[in-house]
């Protein structure tokens, strides 16, 4: 438990540092204006990205145990590369497949680029990439802890809820309404993800009781 306040303690200094500096930008000024507009093209940004229901996302996520993410990870990055512009037109290395196996990681240089496309196109942002990065990976730690069963259910909710999160914003870049009801595949995908998380904990529960 102490640890959790620990950790709680520096996403809360993370969030309010952003509060003081990145979420204070100067726009006061054109030349400010363009000084932020180079940073944010300099950066990178993208022309494109998957859309879905958010809450959609967060149903198909949480009843595939959080395995979903990797493949709306694999769909963001498919189109992302697709539409990814950059001021010294540098492209983006490693392929699709291979930044959603590494999922861990990419999730937070994904959630950057939607942060960065939806302030350089005057939408809302959502919280620092870090912050969510975070309290998505620490979502998974109170599943995988032994605590108690509210904090494993606040964990799962949150590894289900982060992605979801920033799909919202996703969606504000486009006009086009998005259809509720998910595509076959995405349901294909999402009882595949249940089917592994049973197969997973069932194994870990044998190996366990043999100990």
């Amino acid at each position: 438990m102490e640890r959790l306040l620990e950790m709680l303690g520096v996403l809360a200094a993370l969030y309010v540092g952003y509060k003081l500096t990145m979420g204070k930008w100067d726009y006061t000024s054109p030349q400010k204006r363009d000084e932020r507009k180079n940073k944010l093209k300099t950066a990178g940004l993208s022309t494109r990205f998957y859309f879905m229901h958010p809450r959609t996302q967060f149903v198909l996520t949480f009843i595939s145990g959080g395995l979903f993410t990797f493949y709306w990870l694999y769909k963001q990055w498919q189109q992302v590369l697709r539409g990814f512009k950059r001021l010294d037109k540098t492209p983006l290395k490693g392929g699709a497949f291979v930044r959603a196996v590494g999922g861990i990681g990419t999730f937070f240089s994904l959630a950057g680029l939607i942060n960065r496309t939806c302030e350089y196109m005057h939408k809302p942002t959502s919280w620092p990439a870090g912050l969510w990065g975070l309290l998505w990976l620490g979502g998974l730690v109170l599943v995988c802890c032994a605590v108690s069963p509210i904090w494993r259910v606040a964990g799962y909710m949150l590894w289900c809820a982060a992605p979801a999160v920033f799909q919202r914003k996703i969606n504000t870049l486009s006009r086009e309404i998005v259809p509720a009801f998910p595509r076959t595949v995405e349901i294909i995908v999402a009882l595949l993800g249940a089917a592994c998380t049973i197969g997973i904990v069932s194994v870990v529960r044998i190996w366990l009781n043999r100990i």
